[in-house]
């Protein structure tokens, strides 16, 4: 007995193994320690339980408030938002006109019967210069109706600018690849639209015979196409009849749609 007790008396004065014996008390206490202090912090589960939803419930008013703070709408007083629209007025137009002008050139370059009756019909042929004169013809029709409105500059001006960007394209296209000779060109065909243009004006003013000798110098050049001219002639009248009729907002918007020559002929 008293051997046993020297030997735990000299292996526990050995430095080594104290702090074996320190460390596996440390490791043992504090699994007890910590399970001890949950055990005691869970305790009173449903005031932790009540804390928890009561912060979770001030967070979601908090979001809830800035949420609707930032929806809130600024509206401006009758005044100043009248004042805003004058100003703007003046303005919008402008920068309408692009779109507004391929919205309606969309609707004049998809007439129906180019082959049918200005090729085949009225002989001509199927060349650039035909394209271009007779989709001269349709633009002008259009080009007319738009001048009802007060803000007809920018609106035609985009419509004859969408016109010459689809003719520069056809230039390109067809292989010419010199810019010098593509806007050589492109002057030459302003100047010939531009008469084009006048010269319909003044006949569709004065009357059929004038709007035919119109027709015949610039778009339909054939001695013997007396009846086409007439036809022409008739149909221009009719469709511009029928352009009145729409509201201009489907005209700007392009919702019109050009029908066949051969529909008005006598």
């Amino acid at each position: 007995m008293n051997r046993a007790h020297g030997i735990c008396a000299k292996l526990i004065g050995a430095p080594a193994l104290q702090i074996r014996l320190r460390d596996a008390i440390q490791h043992r206490v504090a699994p007890l320690m910590l399970s001890s202090s949950r055990h005691r912090a869970l305790a009173p589960g449903k005031i932790l339980q009540a804390s928890y939803s009561t912060d979770r419930s001030s967070d979601l008013e908090a979001k809830s408030t800035a949420a609707t703070k930032t929806n809130k709408r600024f509206v401006l007083p009758d005044t100043y938002a009248s004042i805003a629209r004058r100003i703007l007025s003046r303005f919008l137009p402008r920068y309408q006109g692009p779109a507004i002008g391929r919205a309606v050139y969309s609707a004049c370059s998809c007439y129906p019967d180019f082959k049918e009756f200005w090729i085949e019909e009225c002989r001509l042929p199927e060349s650039f210069q035909t394209w271009f004169s007779t989709t001269s013809f349709y633009v002008w029709m259009a080009m007319v109706r738009v001048r009802a409105d007060p803000n007809a500059k920018h609106y035609n001006q985009g419509i004859v600018d969408s016109f010459f960007q689809d003719a520069e394209l056809r230039i390109r296209a067809s292989g010419i690849k010199s810019g010098r000779i593509v806007n050589d060109t492109l002057k030459d065909l302003v100047s010939s639209f531009k008469g084009t243009v006048m010269s319909l004006d003044e006949g569709f003013a004065r009357s059929d015979a004038a709007l035919a000798a119109a027709v015949w110098r610039n778009i339909l050049p054939v001695d013997d196409a007396v009846l086409q001219i007439d036809a022409i002639v008739i149909y221009a009248r009719a469709q511009l009849q029928i352009l009145d009729s729409y509201d201009i907002s489907k005209i700007t918007t392009g919702q019109f749609a050009f029908g066949p020559v051969s529909a008005d002929k006598h």
